[in-house]
């Protein structure tokens, strides 16, 4: 009221002017109401002429307790009614303020006609001033009624959409939990094909696409666990057999290595024996090397021998030569003595027989000397012979030392490669029993691992018959694919090269660790 400025003097000069204005109201109700039912848009709120009599009646009501300006409870209860009553009959709050701006031309313009028609008086500007008051008061008051009427529209609408938005919450909530609880206890019945629907309340759409792009993963996540396992199932079982195929190899490897291992040590055995007995060859050979060494010496000593014998005999001959030289000068001399004797006659007759003794002698000494020399001759051929014979026999013997050292160095190099040998034969031996033994160890490792891949095969399974106990969109393709024949198992070759045996025991083990536990 004080905002409006419809202070107690202006409801006084309401309710004096109340009387002239009465027929004024009625006139604008009927004008209101008339135009009401002109109007195709408003008529056809009424549904009948009976809510027309009775939005009439409240009208009528209303406005005669509002003329009064009082504002009280009557007003209150007279301004709820007809707030309450326009609401239900569906008139919008528009048309109530347009009965307002009907009312409020028909009061003013009442009140300046009832003041107009009055004689202009000295105190006619004081009718001025009431007239402008009255007016004000009309315009304070309907505005007023008007506020307070629409806020009741207002308040009310704001409830009504409040309680229809609760309701609807409430609604939406209880499809929200309905549809939400279905897939839920789908989910707990293992039946991954429930979908939230896509008409689900704006309010719960986003969590509504969340849960199904989750259900959406699951329901893949579960196939692809399902086709996985299909083919898990087929690898561990060629894993199981391959192991078990490993460790049968292994076995049979490992008794062959042994029985190699044991031919080898035989081997090296006889070897070191060789080695031995090429020693003992090697000692006889040495031997007989220094033997013959030294009968190379005994020859070079014969050679020397022989040298000087023929040096002796070189010696002799030039004595025989002096001999023979002496044979013939004692020969000549004593042919020179005859030859005096006889020229000295009688006298020289003893002389001659000396001079022929002497000639005689010296021709003994020729042929003596001749003969030695023969023999010297002789003598230096077969020396000259020997010494070759002893230059040949000293040659071979140096042939036969030369081809002892080499037999010696030969037996030499045989007894260090021998025991070279011998020394592998011992390191191979040694290296071919620890793959026997690495190849036993294999061989358990294997078997060992064809255990864990049953196992695995086992676990395999049950993950399998647990993941068709969910009901997914795909189940029947699975089903159709357990009933179909195996498929073609995955070929792991048997043939293992050491190094491809080596990676496999190495996998095998690593898988084994993980299965106890070992790190």
């Amino acid at each position: 009221m004080a905002f409006a400025g419809l202070d107690g003097d202006l409801r006084d000069l309401l309710r004096r002017c109340r009387p002239q204005l009465e027929p004024h109201l009625k006139a604008g109700l009927r004008d209101y109401f008339h135009r009401l039912q002109s109007v195709p848009e408003a008529a056809g709120i009424f549904e009948s002429e009976q809510q027309i009599e009775r939005l009439h009646d409240l009208q009528a009501s209303h406005w005669s307790v509002l003329s009064d300006a009082r504002f009280d409870a009557l007003y209150a209860e007279r301004v709820k009614l007809l707030s309450d009553t326009e609401s239900r009959m569906g008139l919008d709050p528009r048309w109530h303020l347009a009965g307002h701006s009907v009312m409020l031309e028909h009061l003013i313009t009442g009140a300046v006609a009832g003041m107009s028609s009055r004689s202009i008086l000295p105190a006619s500007r004081k009718r001025e001033q009431e007239l402008n008051d009255l007016v004000s008061a009309i315009v304070r008051l309907v505005m007023v009624d008007a506020e307070i009427a629409v806020s009741l529209r207002f308040n009310e609408l704001r409830l009504k959409h409040q309680r229809a938005l609760t309701e609807q919450r409430q609604a939406d909530q209880a499809q929200a939990v309905e549809t939400f609880l279905s897939v839920v206890s789908a989910l707990a019945d293992r039946d991954l094909t429930a979908k939230v629907p896509d008409d689900m309340p704006d309010a719960y759409r986003e969590l509504g696409d969340i849960l199904n792009s989750a259900i959406g993963d699951l329901r893949t996540t579960f196939e692809t666990v399902g086709e996985t396992g299909i083919q898990a199932d087929m690898l561990t079982d060629a894993l199981s057999e391959s192991a078990r195929t490993f460790a049968r190899t292994s076995e049979n490897q490992s008794a062959r290595l042994q029985k190699s291992g044991e031919t080898l040590s035989s081997i090296a055995a006889g070897v070191r024996q060789s080695a031995v007995g090429t020693a003992a060859a090697e000692k006889a050979t040495a031997a007989t090397r220094r033997s013959a060494e030294d009968s190379g010496k005994v020859v070079g000593q014969a050679i020397s021998a022989m040298a000087d014998i023929e040096a002796s005999a070189e010696k002799i001959g030039q004595i025989i030569g002096t001999i023979d030289e002496i044979a013939f000068q004692t020969n000549l001399l004593a042919l020179n003595a005859g030859i005096e004797a006889a020229r000295a006659g009688d006298s020289g007759r003893g002389f001659a027989v000396v001079a022929q003794e002497v000639r005689a002698l010296a021709q003994r000494s020729a042929e003596a000397a001749r003969e030695i020399k023969t023999l010297v001759n002789g003598t230096k051929t077969q020396v000259d012979a020997g010494v070759e014979m002893v230059h040949r026999t000293q040659g071979a013997i140096d042939g036969i030392v030369q081809q002892v050292s080499a037999i010696n160095d030969t037996i030499a190099g045989i007894a260090r490669d021998t025991g070279v040998q011998a020394e592998g034969l011992d390191v191979v031996t040694a290296h071919v029993s620890d793959l026997s033994q690495e190849v036993a160890s294999n061989a358990v490792l294997a078997r060992r691992s064809g255990e864990g891949a049953d196992e695995l095969q086992t676990v395999i399974l049950e993950l399998g018959r647990t993941v068709r106990e969910f009901r997914i969109a795909r189940q029947g393709r699975y089903d159709d694919d357990r009933s179909r024949p195996a498929a073609r198992r995955p070929e792991i070759a048997t043939d293992i090269s050491p190094r491809a045996a080596a990676e496999r025991i190495g996998s095998s083990e690593t898988f084994y660790s993980k299965r106890q536990g070992i790190s």
